[in-house]
């Protein structure tokens, strides 16, 4: 995506309310981006091994003190599995709205996905995990400029497409306050 497309994209109101439902308008471009990123996340939560980064930070340990190994391993025993369930079937139900996002009259690349409390409580926490999982994968830093992301640095496009991640999970949060 180039820049042009991307100010235009992210210059267009993305969440709004409507009726107590929080809205979501995409460009059909972005839907079929957020399939992709959806779809390699559900790969990361369900084949992810504990020593990689990415795992890792979605998966932090319970017991940091490395004293505590047996009671790390009984707390992963206990709801890892449960935590992976709930991941993938909030990821199910995210994914699914996608698919049937309805496209707005007189403007057929734009979509829309009508969300109750639920839907986007689910929609945070897996947009969450997703830019959890390519920030870990930059090794984006709580220093780094969300304003001044470089064209000629390498994976600009994961280095946009974090920030634009960062900038919808924030109207997402926003719209429910």
């Amino acid at each position: 995506m180039g820049d042009d497309a991307a100010r235009q994209l992210t210059a267009r109101r993305t969440v709004d309310r409507r009726d107590g439902l929080v809205v979501l308008t995409l460009h059909e471009r972005e839907v079929q981006v957020l399939q992709w990123v959806f779809t390699d996340l559900a790969r990361m939560l369900t084949d992810g091994s504990s020593v990689d980064a990415v795992t890792k930070r979605l998966y932090p340990r319970a017991y940091l003190d490395p004293t505590e190994e047996s009671a790390e391993a009984q707390w992963q025993d206990l709801a890892h599995d449960e935590i992976v369930e709930a991941r993938l079937t909030a990821l199910t139900e995210v994914v699914g709205g996608l698919d049937a996002a309805a496209p707005v009259a007189d403007e057929a690349e734009i979509r829309e996905i009508v969300l109750g409390e639920e839907q986007t409580g689910q929609w945070i926490g897996v947009l969450n995990d997703a830019r959890l999982a390519v920030g870990t994968a930059l090794e984006i830093t709580p220093e780094w400029d969300f304003d001044e992301i470089d064209p000629d640095v390498p994976n600009y496009e994961l280095h946009t497409l974090y920030a634009w991640m960062t900038q919808l999970l924030g109207e997402l949060l926003t719209s429910l306050g």
